[in-house]
Parts: C-alpha cells; structure tokens; sequence
C-alpha cells in the first residue's frame, strides 16, 4: 500500500456552463446580482464559513475582482444568447468560488441566465 506524505488538498472545483438568455450582454457581476440567494443558502448549508465575510456585497466585489485580474475577462461577460464555461473552486480563495463551486452544481434558471454543472472535480 502507497501512502502519500506530502500535503494533501481536500479542495474541490467544479466546471459550469452558464448561459445569457437575454438580448442584452450582461456579466459576472450581473449574474451575482440577479441570484442573490446563493450566499444565503451557502451560509445556511454550510454554517462554518463566516456570515460577516460571506455575504451579497463580498459576492459582487468578488464578481468583479475575477473580471478585474481575469487573463481573459470576455469569459465573464456573456453576449446575448451565449453560453460561458466556468469554472470554481474553493481553492481558488475567492468568495465568489467557494459559494459558485456548491451552490450552482444542482443547475437552476434566473430571469436572465441558465445555469449547469458541466464537471467535478476534486
């Protein structure tokens, strides 16, 4: 049997699909705050994480940070009509990736957008 010394990673990520329904070309930030139950039901799924960090504000700065620092920020802008592969996780430290790499894997639908897990991976 192989038993691994060196550090071990419990992180996880997970591969989306999000698509714009509307006629307009909308963002990251746009979809944050078109869903603002998923920081909600983050925090009431998983109550360890700190309500005062995790919350609809942090999520939109956070929207808008990957937007900011992004090599590729068209990945966050979605056309109308398009769709964008996406992908977080929590290791990524970002709040916008540890509440999106739980909270959008069951796929749902806003006003605006269409959401879907795509892949796993941990």
């Amino acid at each position: 049997m192989k038993i691994r010394t060196g550090f071990v990673s419990n992180s996880s990520s997970c591969s989306f699909t999000i698509t714009n329904l509307s006629d307009k070309e909308l963002t990251i930030v746009d979809f944050v705050k078109e869903n603002p139950q998923f920081v909600k039901d983050f925090i009431e799924e998983y109550d360890w994480y700190k309500e005062d960090k995790f919350n609809q504000g942090a999520m939109i700065s956070s929207a808008q940070d990957r937007i900011n620092k992004s090599r590729n920020s068209l990945e966050y802008i979605f056309k109308p009509h398009q769709s964008n592969y996406l992908t977080f996780g929590d290791e990524e430290g970002d709040i916008i990736g540890h509440v999106f790499d739980y909270m959008l894997r069951d796929g749902g639908k806003s006003e605006n957008f269409i959401w879907n897990l795509e892949e796993m991976n941990r």
